[in-house]
């Protein structure tokens, strides 16, 4: 694939060269942080050419596409996002009423920049894919076929079919790290359509199936099984796929507990923890019994009205942000918007459990759109985590 430079436009060094362009504009900070990280990304290892070095082996190039794929998905997609905020940030200082013509024009390109550079980053795992199917195409027919059941030409039926779909989950359960294409079909009148395939893309599937079912509501993207968790990373978003999907996937006869539905840069879009009744409860103390969910110790009372409000805070926060970004109406600036949203989502309102409380640590540790505005505008991860780790020992207690 295309290896993206960062345009001069968007280093600091550019502008150092430009004196006083940019005094006043408070974008220094912002530009230095997103060159490091577009610098800490491997790009080499994304240049095109890629594929030569699996040579004629399909397996090899399947793996090695994956963990091409992963590398992105961790190092470049959040460059998006960051690029989206710098070009709100740019456009926010010029149109500041003091600000002179030598600042506006150089705040304009450099939002014009970031935004040019966000389309791009957002665009790069769809050109990763193309070239590994290029690729895996053009390999020797007994290589590219492989298990009979993996034909690309495969009729509808033969995806849809239940033990097929039953191996595969099997297959993931065994290997968290395996990651297969999905497409989801329905119309909610009937129960949904399930197709999981490990080379066929799931826009490819999703065309498939369509035409043949008369279906053309649903999703698609990648699906993975960490235990008991299913994690859907989707390129199209459906409403109420965390809790739908369960019905075919339960008619093959496998059982999952928590769906999580993230978007491509890994931020939660949604989740279900439906079956996590079923579940073997982890996150007690042995010998003593879980919270039940909607309870809390009274000597806990206290930290959840703190993390009431530093949550509260939280959230004003990430809106503000998201008025700034959606100021810009760019479709880029939409779709950060979107994820900006979605944190706002998963900050659980009163977490009563250890097990909830556990998974909203992990969440606000990791999660790039919370590390990139605790950043560039306001530290919301801090107190977050401070309060969580309080509230935690306390409802253990």
């Amino acid at each position: 694939m295309p290896t993206f430079d960062l345009p001069a436009e968007l280093t600091k060094s550019f502008w150092d060269k430009k004196k006083g362009a940019l005094d006043g504009a408070g974008l220094d900070d912002i530009l230095k942080a997103l060159q490091k990280k577009h610098e800490a990304v491997d790009w080499p290892k994304l240049a095109e050419g890629w594929t030569k070095v699996a040579g004629k082996d399909a397996a090899k190039l399947k793996a090695l596409y994956e963990a091409l794929d992963k590398l992105y998905r961790a190092k470049a997609s959040p460059l998006k996002l960051e690029a989206t905020a710098l070009a709100a940030a740019a456009d926010k200082a010029a149109k500041a009423k003091d600000a002179a013509k030598p600042r506006k024009d150089a705040c304009t390109l450099i939002a014009k920049e970031a935004l040019a550079y966000a389309k791009a980053i957002g665009g790069g795992l769809e050109v990763l894919e193309k070239e590994f199917t290029t690729a895996l195409k053009a390999l020797p027919d007994e290589q590219e076929s492989g298990e009979g059941e993996d034909e690309d030409d495969e009729p509808s039926n033969a995806l849809l079919a239940p033990d097929r779909l039953l191996k595969q989950l099997k297959q993931c359960k065994a290997d968290p790290a395996r990651q297969v294409h999905f497409a989801y079909l329905d119309n909610n009148k009937e129960d949904p359509y399930l197709a999981v395939h490990p080379r066929m893309n799931g826009r490819a599937m999703t065309a498939k199936l369509v035409k043949d079912i008369g279906i053309k509501t649903g999703s698609f993207g990648l699906l993975s099984i960490d235990g008991l968790q299913l994690k859907l990373v989707v390129e199209k978003k459906y409403g109420g796929l965390v809790k739908r999907i369960r019905i075919p996937i339960k008619k093959c006869g496998f059982k999952i507990g928590k769906v999580m539905l993230v978007s491509e840069t890994g931020e939660t879009l949604d989740q279900d923890d439906e079956d996590t009744a079923a579940v073997p409860e982890t996150a007690g103390t042995p010998g003593k019994p879980a919270p039940t969910p909607g309870t809390i110790k009274p000597s806990a009372l206290p930290f959840l009205q703190q993390w009431a409000k530093v949550r509260g805070d939280a959230v004003t926060t990430l809106k503000g942000v998201a008025k700034e970004i959606a100021d810009l109406k760019d479709p880029e600036s939409a779709k950060a918007v979107i994820e900006i949203s979605a944190v706002v989502k998963n900050l659980t309102v009163e977490p009563t459990t250890p097990q909830q409380i556990a998974e909203l640590v992990r969440y606000i540790d990791k999660d790039d759109v919370v590390l990139d505005v605790s950043e560039f505008a306001s530290d919301i991860r801090t107190p977050l985590l401070k309060v969580l780790a309080q509230l935690h020992k306390a409802v253990q207690a």
